[in-house]
């Protein structure tokens, strides 16, 4: 219960609630990789995330999040996006993602893996406002009926996913909530993802390599079956076997 006790009880402003949970508990998937059944229960989210001191990806952290954020006396609800791969769009619609109505309509996702752990304001391209991010420079803007989430790269601002306004429930996200479990061209099966910002950037692991990002330098460490528990508890304060790195033959 540490956790509920550290973010809930402060009447903070969203900036302060988004970076306070952002910076405590990891985007991870690794109960996909175990093959452990995602659950978005309000119980079973505050006994795994909160109790338990796990993570979650985005169905779980952002079902969580909103539920919190609305006890807190915001206006907050999801809705359903598209992100961009390397390769082309993935599933329509099958992330979730968190938007606030306040003076204006905020982006309050913290569920995506790559987000400033800041509110984003949904302003038209022209208007659009930049968060300086230890992370990066991002902004929310309006476009083609939705918003857009972006991220500068080499001066440029490229999508990182696309949304709509309408909120969502979560039963309309069942069907993908099981394709990202189950099916082998989900990401979320073929890889093990964990990540989480830091005050000097941000940390990523995967099933072969972690990953420190400090102050725009990047230093890569190979993860292995005698390793990535200590990388859990040191760097993402997590206490979990993960199935495919236990039964690892890389030393």
């Amino acid at each position: 219960m540490g956790r509920w006790i550290v973010f809930w009880d402060v009447p903070w402003g969203l900036d302060d609630y988004i970076s306070n949970y952002m910076r405590r508990v990891p985007f991870e998937n690794i109960d996909v990789q175990n093959g452990v059944p995602i659950s978005v229960g309000l119980d079973d989210l505050s006994d795994k995330i909160l109790t338990r001191g796990r993570g979650g990806f985005c169905y779980e952290m952002n079902t969580l999040f909103s539920y919190y954020l609305s006890e807190k006396g915001f206006e907050a609800y999801n809705v359903a996006a598209t992100v961009k791969s390397p390769t082309g769009w993935t599933r329509e619609g099958s992330h979730m993602s968190t938007l606030v109505k306040s003076d204006e309509l905020y982006v309050a996702d913290v569920g995506f893996g790559d987000l400033p752990v800041k509110a984003m304001p949904i302003r038209p391209i022209g208007q659009g406002v930049i968060i300086d991010d230890v992370d990066g420079r991002y902004r929310a803007v309006e476009m083609n009926g939705g918003f857009e989430v972006q991220k500068e790269t080499a001066g440029v601002f490229e999508t990182l996913y696309k949304g709509r306004f309408q909120p969502r429930t979560l039963e309309s996200f069942e069907d993908n909530m099981d394709y990202n479990q189950h099916h082998p061209d989900s990401i979320f099966t073929r890889h093990l993802i964990i990540t989480m910002p830091k005050s000097y950037g941000r940390v990523s692991m995967t099933e072969n390599s972690l990953t420190i990002t400090m102050d725009g330098e990047k230093k890569k460490l190979e993860v292995t079956r005698n390793n990535y528990q200590n990388y859990l508890n040191e760097y993402f304060s997590l206490d979990v076997k993960i199935e495919r790195l236990e039964k690892s033959s890389t030393i």
